[in-house]
């Protein structure tokens, strides 16, 4: 209760980074998923902690348990940066095809077109995709309606 009561006391203070160890001075004792609540709790509060002084903390307070409890507190970037790298991924494979398709009925796309492409999401390039099978020219295909 006290680790618990340490973290709501000091979560909100700009010394945060500062206090770390005092916070986490009672990590040694506490259940792993107490420590990964008040970690969290660290984490998504409104003074950052820098990962590395973070991690730092961790090694003095708790060394046989640094590396899986940082592993829950990246996991959800490393799970973020996935999806926002398959997002990325989908738009980007898209736009190869509606560059394709476009060159194939209209010929040769400018560049700067061709980076707007690159550069779109991939609401926009389904748009444009359906608009290219019946568009009468490649300006129809990127008016707004």
């Amino acid at each position: 209760m006290r680790a618990f009561l340490k973290a709501l006391k000091y979560s909100r203070r700009a010394d945060l980074p500062d206090c770390i160890d005092v916070v986490l001075a009672g990590a040694p004792g506490l259940e792993e998923k107490d420590l990964f609540v008040i970690l969290t709790y660290l984490d998504k509060g409104p003074v950052a902690v820098d990962s590395e002084l973070m991690h730092d903390a961790l090694l003095r307070l708790v060394p046989e348990r640094k590396e899986r409890i940082m592993g829950w507190l990246t996991q959800p970037y490393y799970d973020k940066g996935k999806v926002e790298g398959e997002a990325k991924g989908k738009a980007e494979g898209e736009a190869k095809v509606l560059t394709r398709l476009l060159e194939r009925r209209f010929g040769a796309l400018p560049d700067t077109l061709r980076q707007r492409i690159f550069a779109a999401d991939v609401g926009s390039i389904d748009l444009w995709v359906e608009r290219a099978f019946e568009a009468p020219d490649l300006q129809s295909v990127f008016e707004s309606n």
